[in-house]
């Protein structure tokens, strides 16, 4: 049960490095703005971090926890590197990288899932 609370802690904070990442350097009418960074963090962080203190309390997930994480960061930098603006489409600018942020960490979370499983699969038995 320690261990739950800790992993959620721990996972919290990971998180809510971004969130203060994103707030002191790439949100909005900052110096470096980031699309992806900023959209994230404003759409989906809250019920990412749910989902995943979730996960990791039902003491099954800690390994999908920590893939998801990484699929998370994994996806803003790609989502950023290749989302670029299309300036020519109006009436707004689109950035793509939402949508390859999604793909990356609905992948992340599959594989550790599928990990996850091989893992107790595998060891717990």
């Amino acid at each position: 049960m320690k261990k739950r609370f800790l992993v959620a802690i721990l996972m919290i904070g990971l998180y809510g490095i971004i969130y203060l990442l994103n707030y002191l350097f790439f949100d909005v009418y900052k110096q470096y703005y980031l699309y992806t960074v900023s959209w994230t963090t404003r759409q989906v962080l809250p019920v990412v971090i749910f989902i995943t203190v979730c996960m990791i309390l039902s003491g099954k997930w800690y390994l999908t926890s920590f893939i998801s994480f990484a699929g998370y960061i994994l996806g803003i930098i790609f989502g950023e590197a290749f989302g670029a603006f299309e300036r020519d489409v109006s009436p707004q600018y689109l950035h793509h990288g939402w949508k390859i942020w999604g793909f990356i960490f609905i992948l992340s979370v599959l594989v550790g899932v599928n990990l996850e499983r091989v893992y107790n699969r595998k060891y717990l038995k």
